[in-house]
């Protein structure tokens, strides 16, 4: 622990990491972004690299329940009669050719994958924009358990990845990145990602998280 003018603040990966403050995200781990029969696989989006990282997300789910972190599921969803559109999130969710109608709410594509199902006392907090935290009750639900560092996983790493990051970190939670547990369709666009989030954020595998949970537990 460090102090600057009055202000005490972790400095070590075990300090930020310790299990008693921390929360697991795993975002958007669902049908429609992973599976072969998902509306990216059907749009010609090459989910391989996404469906690749969920063993090693199920690993780190099941050493977060055994060290009392959270699991928190971040669930993208577009509500009936697009609803949830506005004309720009309309257009921005068109511009590269798919159609709008992903994640539908209730629908088989908008299910966490069955690999990664939460158990029935794990929180699924849906969103309707890259950020978990946008209009979204995540904030409240991590603060009412005085989560203080969020641990990220999931997909798309330049989309809703980089953006639960940085928004994580504007609402003031130590933010780590496990890096070996994020993925995209694009790998261009995952590593620029992943330059980006190490420049600014602890980006960490999936062992180094582990092995300090089952220290720190």
């Amino acid at each position: 622990m460090r102090e600057i003018s009055g202000v005490q603040f972790y400095d070590t990966l075990e300090e930020i990491l310790q299990p008693s403050h921390c929360a697991l995200l795993v975002v958007d781990m669902q049908n429609d972004f992973c599976s072969p029969d998902g509306h990216f696989a059907r749009n010609a989006k090459d989910v391989h690299a996404i469906a690749s990282i969920i063993p090693g997300i199920g690993r780190l789910i099941e050493v977060a329940r055994l060290a009392g972190v959270p699991v928190v599921y971040i669930q993208q969803t577009t509500l009936g009669d697009y609803a949830s559109d506005s004309p720009a999130w309309m257009y921005f969710k068109t511009r590269d050719g798919k159609s709008p109608d992903y994640t539908m709410d209730g629908s088989w594509g908008q299910q966490i994958v069955a690999e990664l199902t939460p158990r029935a006392d794990e929180l699924l907090i849906k969103k309707h924009r890259p950020s978990a935290f946008h209009l979204t009750n995540l904030d409240l639900v991590l603060r009412n358990r005085r989560v203080q560092t969020v641990v990220i996983t999931g997909c798309l790493t330049q989309g809703c990845v980089q953006a639960t990051a940085t928004d994580a970190s504007f609402h003031d939670y130590y933010t780590v990145i496990v890096d070996d547990c994020v993925q995209s369709t694009s790998q261009e666009m995952h590593q620029n990602a992943l330059r980006f989030l190490r420049s600014r954020y602890d980006v960490l595998s999936s062992a180094e998280v582990a092995g300090i949970w089952f220290r720190e537990s």
